[in-house]
């Protein structure tokens, strides 16, 4: 193949030439993102005929849902010539969206990006921000955040992108971000659950997957429930919101779910940890969006209102998106799940870079 020409094989998953990578990472030219069937030992109505499928939206290019908004938002911004003079981005993240949106932005002559994280990032993801070539801002986050807060990262990041060499993408209202799974998750989970789907559940953070899936979904069936998962209040979970700080959030995400569930800590990285372990590498959010999930099904149950759910097969069929990954959360894990839950370790007396206590 020449390294010159622009070519890309459908049918083999091949991408070459000068815009191999920007190709790379446009769904419309990759495979459908796979979802996957969990096992019966997580789901403890598959004998009431409910089925439980993850989106493996960690199976993106960049390994994490916020590859599809963030390169939507930055072609469809190229697209209006809003890049032109711009040689910086600036945006409120900590983590999958600014180093996906760095990331997009290379492949569209913006090299350098900056993101506004909270005083209280972990190491390991501000290690991620830098291993990606973001340059973080550290900010003390107000402790009641409100909309249009002068201290909070969100009004400082759309303030910074009023700059003629930068640019705010605005991941919290521009409307690129929904449209991105409006245009491209939607439409592959309606096809693959074959439009029999009966229930969608999704971690609630910047809402934009949320709102983009379930508005197609709901295009093709109106009366298809949504299940929206927030923090409960005190509790963390990286990369979701409690409703709080959902305020800070410009879409209008109510208007799109119908029934909204609170997930703890403990059951978040538990379920995350034990969809790990069967082979789905599932991280803390989707941990908490299948909790959400299955509280929802365990409130119908108990009201008798699981035959209301089933499709035309006679089953219960729910879908909810895995985000990313464990990996970048590895710490994390026994703060949360027991020691218990983790095997000894032989010989550990003779490690030689044992972290200190």
């Amino acid at each position: 193949m020449s390294g010159t020409k622009r070519e890309m094989h459908t049918e083999k998953n091949v991408f070459s030439g000068a815009d191999a990578i920007q190709d790379f990472m446009d769904p419309d030219k990759l495979p459908y993102v796979p979802l996957v069937e969990i096992p019966s030992t997580l789901n403890p109505l598959a004998d009431k005929g409910v089925r439980v499928f993850a989106k493996m939206m960690n199976l993106l290019p960049l390994g994490n849902v916020k590859a599809v908004p963030a390169f939507n938002m930055i072609r469809e911004q190229a697209r209006r010539g809003d890049l032109e003079g711009v040689e910086a981005l600036i945006e409120n993240s900590s983590g999958n969206t600014v180093f996906s949106l760095a990331i997009a932005a290379r492949q569209f002559g913006v090299e350098k990006t900056f993101s506004y994280v909270p005083a209280e990032i972990s190491w390991n993801k501000l290690l991620m921000l830098l291993f990606f070539g973001v340059e973080p801002i550290v900010n003390q986050e107000p402790a009641k955040p409100a909309d249009n807060d002068p201290a909070s990262g969100v009004y400082k990041a759309r303030r910074d992108g009023e700059r003629p060499d930068m640019l705010n993408p605005g991941q919290y209202e521009n409307p690129d971000n929904p449209g991105a799974h409006e245009k491209w998750t939607g439409p592959q989970i309606w096809d693959q659950t074959d439009g029999k789907l009966s229930i969608f559940a999704a971690a609630l953070g910047t809402t934009g997957t949320l709102i983009g899936t379930s508005t197609y979904l709901k295009s093709h069936n109106p009366d298809l429930p949504v299940v929206g998962v927030m923090r409960a209040p005190e509790h963390y979970v990286p990369g979701a919101r409690t409703e709080k700080l959902l305020n800070l959030v410009d879409f209008d995400w109510r208007a799109h779910v119908d029934h909204v569930e609170c997930a703890e800590s403990e059951v978040s990285y538990r379920l995350s940890m034990a969809l790990s372990r069967r082979g789905l590498m599932a991280g803390p959010t989707s941990g908490m969006a299948l909790a959400g999930l299955l509280q929802h099904l365990d409130k119908a149950d108990a009201a008798g209102e699981l035959d209301a759910l089933r499709n035309a097969d006679g089953e219960v069929l729910c879908v909810f998106p895995c985000p990313d990954g464990p990996l970048p959360y590895l710490d994390e894990y026994p703060r949360y799940v027991g020691a218990e839950e983790f095997p000894p370790i032989h010989n550990e007396e003779l490690l030689l870079n044992k972290p200190r206590a």
